[in-house]
């Protein structure tokens, strides 16, 4: 258990340059805030959304498979372990979401990074779950460490 909260510190670390890194497409994409029309913010936001999406899942898949390995030995409570991943997975996005909109409340228009956030957001609150009963879908992430051999 102890590992989860050390995986959810160092990921609430990273994930801010991580989840930047891959929403800069679509920010390029978006456009100047002075002179971009609407199509082109919600093309730029989309396009953020998926990377910043698939960067996040493939943190979320990586937790799912090493809480799934975990919970199948004698010495691990499943019952309690599986909240706790949860949390070590959520808690990071949301801060990174928090601060997000923080920062760009002193902003003049809004940024298609942070508005990506938002669906980011909810694509791991439905993904951990998701992963957690259906352990094939991880199959997108199967080079990370431990997740092809959670999904057999």
């Amino acid at each position: 258990m102890f590992l989860l909260v050390v995986h959810g510190g160092v990921a609430g670390f990273l994930m801010v340059f991580a989840l930047n890194l891959a929403g800069l497409p679509g920010a390029l994409l978006a456009g100047k805030p002075d002179n971009r029309s609407k199509q082109r913010f919600i093309f730029g936001s989309i396009v953020s959304a998926i990377g910043q999406s698939y960067v996040n899942l493939a943190f979320v898949s990586f937790m799912v498979s090493w809480t799934l390995l975990a919970a199948k030995r004698e010495d691990v409570v499943g019952f309690l372990i599986w909240p706790i991943a949860f949390l070590a997975v959520v808690i990071p996005t949301l801060i990174n979401l928090i601060r997000a909109r923080t920062e760009n409340r002193e902003q003049e228009h809004a940024s298609a990074q942070v508005e990506a956030l938002h669906i980011t957001f909810l694509a791991t609150l439905l993904a951990f779950p998701i992963f957690s009963f259906i352990p094939v879908l991880m199959k997108a992430w199967a080079y990370i460490p431990m997740v092809s051999s959670a999904i057999g």
